[in-house]
């Protein structure tokens, strides 16, 4: 059986969360579907001192928060709340975000993006590289996802390319993601 510690393997291999998803569900759950679908719960401005984050607005430019699921066939994989600032990208990737159709990391795939994780919860028995507490204290502020026992991984990271950072992510992983 497939483990939280192989997917996060599959994760370092890839640049963003969706070609990760895409690797993982194409190997472990071939027949459900062919490609990644969204479910888009909200994509709003947010007030710049209502975020606490790394992105460091700048002037001039505009804080958005967008909550997603991400589906593959029927199978919810993962449940995430990104902060980005639209200004940070080119003007067509900025409009396929605003579209909300596909996944923020499967649109801003070609401008081959780092993502480093911030923090891990794990909530299978591998353990995380941060307390539970600590972790749920830092989730709590974002209503409206799954109870807790849905997940079986929480990642919070920075998305960047060429040096700029694009995003903030909060992505939590279902257990529907393990075969």
């Amino acid at each position: 059986m497939a483990s939280v510690d192989e997917f996060l393997r599959v994760m370092k291999d890839h640049d963003t969360a969706t070609a990760a998803l895409i690797a993982w569900c194409r190997r472990h759950h071939p027949c459900d579907a062919e490609a990644i679908a969204i479910t888009l719960h909200g994509d709003e401005e947010m007030a710049a001192d209502r975020y606490h984050g790394p992105l460091q607005p700048r002037a001039g430019e505009t804080l958005r928060r967008r909550r997603v699921w991400l589906h593959w066939g029927r199978r919810v994989l993962s449940e995430a709340e990104n902060w980005y600032i639209p200004e940070r990208l080119p003007l067509p990737l900025r409009e396929a975000v605003a579209a909300g159709s596909r996944p923020y990391g499967a649109v801003v795939a070609a401008l081959r993006p780092e993502r480093t994780p911030l923090a891990t919860l794990r909530t299978d028995e591998g353990g995380s590289d941060q307390s539970e507490a600590a972790m749920l204290e830092q989730l709590a502020p974002a209503k409206g996802f799954s109870p807790p026992e849905a997940f079986v991984l929480h990642i919070h990271a920075i998305m960047s390319a060429s040096g700029v950072m694009l995003a903030e992510l909060h992505e939590h992983y279902r257990r529907d993601l393990l075969p």
